[in-house]
């Protein structure tokens, strides 16, 4: 069982390089471990879309 919420984790990535879309960080929990169920949170238009914003923002 993954000790971080599957959606916390996401917003996580979403700010690393390794992600540039929804579709690179929903691959990314699939690796580490995360359920389809859990995974299903991100089908959501909202939840992608800033999702998204934040795979396309400058990384540290």
């Amino acid at each position: 069982m993954n000790q971080i919420h599957v959606v916390e984790r996401a917003y996580q990535l979403a700010r690393t390089p390794n992600c540039q879309n929804t579709g690179d960080v929903v691959k990314a929990l699939s690796a580490e471990g995360y359920s389809g169920a859990e995974i299903s949170h991100f089908q959501g238009a909202s939840i992608r879309a800033d999702l998204n914003r934040l795979c396309k923002l400058p990384t540290e």
